[in-house]
């Protein structure tokens, strides 16, 4: 009988033990309103609207661009974003959310896609014993559509070999590229959250309407290496709706090298397997579209998007999937824009 009972408490234990080693997924709710009259109108401003939030935290986000453009076939115009947006901590007795953080600064992207992050900044409010303080971003981005930059060229030529086969004539070799050169996002408000730096390539293939994406997020002396996809797709049976669906892969050993780049769940064994990395999913709710000219062909994209979904981190920390949602939302012109 003693036995009995110390072999159940030692499998308790172990039980215990053994869920504290795993953590229940982080979900990071992500919604995006975008109005882009400059599509129409070159001469506005595109203004967004993002909201993340999560059990910690909460943090809108407002960013206004210019359009970027040539003028007189001479002078182009870069692109400029202003950003703004302030952010509360959830005090977890109560639910009450406390002010926290502040947002401000601008970015530009130059005419070589050369976008400095370094403008960026948060404020961080005193509350309780914790004091104000303030903390810059850091890094660059080259933001190339239609072309491939430097340095995600590598990726660039696994993406269209992988998506147009053997062949050596793609059927649509287009691709939109963004390098993160050591860009450091701060942290959301908590103690804890130290921020993270991203680097790393993310490229669109017109072939497939797809980004793929190499990341390394380094985040209080842990690296995470995520690999992946996130195709840009219509909602099957809804009309003027478009969707992103997110698949993000740690290192593993059934994916290694470039196959994480095209991780899916095609094999029926696998549909509904959970994966340790991040994933998500964006709807997109299209509106005011208009057609528009890029690259001598004329295509028909919304003037505004109204998108919400979620991201979840499986043996992933928060902070991380916040950090990555919170990247993605200080871009909206990439992700949800023309």
């Amino acid at each position: 009988m003693i036995r009995l009972a110390l072999a159940g408490i030692a499998l308790l234990g172990l039980t215990a033990y053994s869920t504290a080693q795993t953590p229940p997924p982080s979900v990071v709710s992500f919604a995006a309103i975008a109005d882009m009259p400059t599509l129409r109108d070159p001469k506005k401003q595109d203004h967004f609207v993002v909201t993340l939030s999560d059990a910690q935290v909460a943090t809108t986000l407002e960013i206004d661009c210019t359009a970027g453009r040539t003028e007189l076939l001479i002078v182009r115009k870069d692109k400029a974003c202003a950003v703004g947006g302030n952010g509360a901590i959830i005090n977890p007795a109560n639910k009450q959310q406390l002010p926290r953080t502040q947002y401000l600064g601008q970015y530009t992207v130059a005419a070589d896609g050369l976008t400095d992050a370094t403008a960026l900044s948060v404020n961080y409010l005193a509350v309780g014993k914790v004091p104000s303080d303030t903390k810059k971003f850091a890094g660059s981005l080259n933001l190339k559509p239609e072309l491939t930059s430097t340095g995600a060229a590598g990726l660039t030529q696994a993406v269209l070999k992988k998506v147009t086969g053997d062949t050596t004539g793609p059927i649509n070799s287009a691709v939109d590229t963004v390098d993160l050169n050591r860009v450091f996002i701060p942290g959301a408000g908590l103690p804890s959250d130290k921020g993270c730096t991203w680097s790393g390539n993310m490229v669109f293939a017109y072939q497939t309407y797809s980004w793929f994406m190499a990341l390394t997020a380094d985040c209080d002396g842990k690296t995470y290496e995520l690999k992946g996809n996130m195709p840009f797709t219509d909602t099957p049976g809804v009309a003027g709706q478009t969707q992103y669906d997110l698949t993000l892969t740690l290192p593993s050993t059934e994916l290694i090298g470039d196959d994480a780049l095209f991780a899916s769940t095609d094999l029926n064994a696998d549909l509904f397997a959970a994966v340790d990395g991040i994933t998500g999913q964006i709807i997109m709710k299209n509106s005011s579209m208009v057609t528009v000219e890029v690259d001598g062909e004329k295509i028909t994209t919304p003037m505004k998007v109204d998108a919400s979904g979620s991201f979840t981190g499986t043996n992933v920390p928060l902070e991380v999937v916040r950090s990555l949602a919170t990247l993605i939302g200080v871009l909206p012109s990439t992700f949800f824009g023309a």
